[in-house]
């Protein structure tokens, strides 16, 4: 064989190998949330995919980095939706829907302590603490809803709300991956 027919073999052999062995970015959070989505039927694959995907440093993120990335991208929709709040109660005059964007302000602030307390427990590997912490926050978006039907006004956070859930159960998800 010439070198260069043995150099393109071994180019290919390369490539082959790497597309196997290290499938890149894709495969990587799509494993994560492929094996998710089957844990869960709460979870939605694709949701996952587009949320994880173009975090900083996804690609070459093992686990329990993703789990880190999932909290801490559960803690910043939580913070968006704080500052929604804060904006709807200034421009709402209605009674109803005033104390129901105080109350999901109050749940919001409970869901940031939760996930900021996670963030650490995950890292530390300390993951009974993180199930914890996670579960609670899975529940909080919830709540708000249910304080809009109990006061019969729509909610203006339902996005905001079915997100944030989302985001929640897949870093509980990922955390219960961990083991």
């Amino acid at each position: 064989m010439r070198p260069s027919t043995i150099c393109i073999l071994l180019a290919v052999a390369v490539l082959l190998l790497h597309h196997h062995l290290l499938p890149g970015v894709e495969a990587s959070v799509e494993k994560a949330c492929r094996d998710a989505a089957n844990s869960s039927p709460n979870i939605n694959y694709d949701f996952c995919v587009a949320e994880l995907l173009p975090y900083p440093g996804s690609g070459s993120a093992d686990q329990k980095s993703l789990t880190v990335i999932a909290a801490t991208l559960a803690k910043d929709k939580t913070t968006s939706a704080s500052a929604k709040v804060k904006s709807l109660l200034a421009r709402t005059s209605d009674p109803k829907t005033k104390q129901g964007l105080e109350s999901c302000g109050s749940v919001y602030e409970d869901l940031f302590s939760d996930l900021n307390t996670s963030i650490p427990a995950i890292k530390e590997g300390r993951l009974v603490d993180a199930k914890t912490y996670l579960s609670a926050a899975v529940d909080a978006p919830d709540t708000c809803e249910d304080g809009f039907k109990e006061l019969k006004v729509p909610s203006p956070l339902t996005k905001e709300d079915s997100d944030l859930t989302q985001m929640c159960t897949i870093a509980l998800a990922f955390t219960n991956m961990l083991g």
